[in-house]
C-alpha cells in the first residue's frame, strides 16, 4: 500500500500534473489537506487556524480569509476529499460498478487523505459538528449507491437496491482487511477475483437454476 510522506502531502505526489494548477487551485489544496491531517492529530477540538497555516506554510489570514469558521474549513476539506473518491455514475453493468468502487476504495484507503481519516471515528464523533458534516457525507453517498443499485435492478441483474449496497459493504469489508489489517497490496486481478466471488452468489439468488460452486447436484431417481 503506498504510504504518503508529509512532502509528497503538501507538494503532491504526481508533480508533473499539478505543476499546471493555477496558484490559487494549489494553495487551496494544500490547506484543505493540511486540515485533514490536523484533524487526524488533534481532532476537531484541537485543530486551529495557526496550526493549519503552520502545516500548509500560508498565512493564517490566507484561511480564514476563504473559510472564515472552522467548521466551514473542515467541511470544505471532508467535501473535498468526498468528492474525490466519490464513484456517482454506472458503469452500465453490475460488474463494472463493483470494480469502480473497488478501485475508489483501494485508492482512498491508500491515500494521505484515507490515512488521516481512518483515525477519525467521523459518524460516531462525540464533536456534534463534525458529526453532522459526517451524516451529511454518508447521506449522498448512500444516494449514490441507491441509484446504482437501482440501475442494476433496472438491467435485471440484482432482484433489489439493497443487495447492491450488501455487495458494497462486503467488497469494502474485503478490501480494508488487506489492505490495512494485513498491509498487502491489492491489484486489479485481485478486485476482479472479490467481485467474482460475490457476483456469484448475486447471480445464484437472481436465477436459482444457475448452482452454485459447492451445491451438489440430486441424484436422479431410478425406474
Amino acid at each position: 500500500m503506498r504510504i504518503f510522506t508529509l512532502r509528497e502531502a503538501w507538494y503532491g505526489y504526481d508533480m508533473p500534473r499539478r505543476a499546471r494548477e493555477p496558484a490559487h487551485a494549489k494553495r487551496e489544496r494544500t490547506i484543505l489537506r493540511a486540515t485533514i491531517e490536523e484533524l487526524a492529530r488533534a481532532d476537531y477540538g484541537g485543530l486551529t487556524f495557526e496550526h493549519v497555516a503552520a502545516r500548509a506554510g500560508v498565512n493564517k489570514t490566507t484561511v480564514y480569509r476563504r473559510w472564515p469558521t472552522k467548521v466551514e474549513l473542515v467541511r470544505a476539506a471532508l467535501m473535498s476529499v468526498a468528492q474525490t473518491y466519490r464513484v456517482a455514475s454506472t458503469t452500465g453493468s453490475l460488474r463494472g460498478d463493483l470494480m469502480q468502487f473497488g478501485r475508489a476504495t483501494r485508492e482512498f484507503l491508500g491515500s494521505f487523505e484515507g490515512q488521516c481519516l481512518l483515525r477519525v471515528r467521523l459518524l460516531h464523533h462525540p464533536e456534534p459538528a463534525l458529526a453532522a458534516m459526517a451524516t451529511e457525507l454518508h447521506a449522498r453517498n448512500v444516494g449514490d449507491i441507491d441509484a446504482l443499485g437501482r440501475a442494476a435492478v433496472e438491467r435485471g441483474e440484482i432482484r433489489s437496491a439493497a443487495d447492491f449496497g450488501l455487495l458494497l459493504e462486503m467488497l469494502a469489508g474485503a478490501l480494508h482487511t488487506r489492505l490495512i489489517m494485513k498491509d498487502e497490496a491489492v491489484d486489479d486481478v485481485a478486485i476482479a477475483r472479490f467481485v467474482d466471488v460475490l457476483l456469484a452468489g448475486a447471480l445464484e439468488k437472481v436465477n436459482p437454476a444457475r448452482r452454485s460452486l459447492g451445491q451438489k447436484r440430486r441424484p436422479r431417481p431410478r425406474r
